[in-house]
């Protein structure tokens, strides 16, 4: 037991004190704190400030959507070839910045669609490709990928512990056009950090060996892991979109109580992403995983169970075990499908993140109006059993192909 947690401490140590992994640490926490702080209240701001319908508030999500995927696969692909993700680091935080500042001065719901789709394209998982481009550079980390991924992905999470809460706050004190503003402004603070603390010369360098590795196209085991991911962050999202609504509108709670609520998962998730790396270290990337898909069936079951304010709470601790598995160890299986290209992989797997949008909104939207609310999460717990039927199939690629 002394030896495991020895091997515990050293993975989160290294993340500290390695300056690679730390810029990585610091860029996401305030990319966390930046989409924290109005991603959980968008729905909500749609329907009091631009009037829109249940339905038109979900479809806010599908044009930044699409446009994440259909740009993210292409610049990844060219990373995976240049062997360089600082450049779209850059161009990426650069984009958020310009497209959520406008935000709080329109009242237009068309203009709130363009500004969100120009914010598609999003530097999370080219930070993650980068991780990895690091984890395989340096030979103390590669045993511990899982510990150092989990630590690094609850840089995130401590960004979204104060996101929803300060989020809140500045909705009451200041509306939302100062809570769009003050997103943007971070977006440009984590850009002129990454201009500054992330060298170009601890880049991965392209060279011949490495072009000839990364093949041209997109694998077919990177498809079904975008659709298998699809279907996993449409019940995140789902809960993203809808659980606000029915916090305000079902339970006739107060806006405060959505951002305790998104605030209490991120918290726990402080201990839980380190730890499920840790485990999944321990008893396989893959295994853990799918144990993680299979709690958040049992989520979506009981919270479709129209539970009061107490019974939400209690699940919103158990959502983070979850999501040390479905974010933090997902990706790092993802990444053992295709080790040759990282790129690709990673944004296969996050890409979903946006992309389900649109499942969960037009399978949920489409349902509020005529259902309870709570009964539309039965959706996403099949989602979510689809998901884990299609990871179970998958082949993680051996030791000597992942080194």
């Amino acid at each position: 037991m002394p030896n495991a947690e020895n091997s515990f401490v050293s993975g989160i140590k290294i993340v500290f004190t390695d300056r690679d992994f730390r810029t990585i640490f610091i860029s996401l926490f305030i990319i966390g704190l930046s989409v924290g702080g109005f991603m959980p209240y968008l729905t909500v701001w749609a329907t009091n400030t631009l009037h829109a319908t249940s339905f038109q508030a979900g479809f806010l999500f599908v044009p930044m959507s699409i446009i994440g995927l259909i740009v993210s696969f292409y610049l990844a692909s060219l990373s995976d070839k240049w062997g360089k993700r600082k450049p779209f680091i850059i161009w990426a935080l650069l984009i958020g910045t310009i497209s959520r500042v406008p935000l709080a001065f329109t009242h237009s719901y068309t203009i709130a669609l363009i500004l969100l789709a120009i914010g598609g394209f999003n530097a999370f998982s080219f930070f993650f490709a980068l991780l990895n481009d690091f984890i395989v550079k340096k030979e103390e980390s590669k045993s511990q990928a899982g510990t150092i991924t989990g630590t690094i992905r609850m840089a995130f999470s401590q960004g979204y512990i104060f996101g929803p809460m300060f989020g809140a706050l500045i909705i009451d004190h200041g509306g939302y056009a100062l809570l769009f503003l003050l997103s943007g402004l971070l977006s440009l603070a984590t850009l002129v950090w990454v201009l500054f603390a992330l060298k170009e010369d601890s880049m991965l360098q392209p060279s011949a060996h490495a072009s000839s590795k990364a093949s041209a196209g997109i694998p077919s085991v990177l498809i079904a892991v975008f659709v298998a991911a699809l279907f996993i962050f449409a019940g995140d999202s789902g809960r993203s979109m809808y659980l606000p609504l029915y916090i305000t509108d079902t339970l006739k709670q107060s806006v405060s109580i959505v951002g305790i609520l998104f605030t209490v998962t991120s918290v726990f998730e402080l201990v839980f992403m380190p730890l499920g790396g840790y485990f999944s270290d321990k008893i396989g990337v893959k295994r853990f995983f799918i144990i993680g898909i299979a709690c958040q069936v049992l989520y979506f079951v009981l919270t479709s169970l129209h539970l009061p304010l107490s019974g939400l709470i209690a699940l919103q601790v158990f959502y983070a075990f979850i999501l040390s598995a479905t974010m933090g160890v997902g990706m790092v299986y993802a990444q053992s499908l295709a080790p040759r290209q990282i790129g690709l992989a990673t944004t296969a797997y996050m890409t979903a993140i946006q992309t389900s949008a649109v499942v969960s909104s037009l399978a949920m939207g489409s349902l509020v109006s005529v259902i309870p609310l709570p009964s539309t999460f039965y959706i996403l717990a099949v989602f979510a059993i689809i998901s884990g039927v299609m990871f179970l199939f998958m082949k993680q690629k051996s030791a000597e192909e992942m080194s």
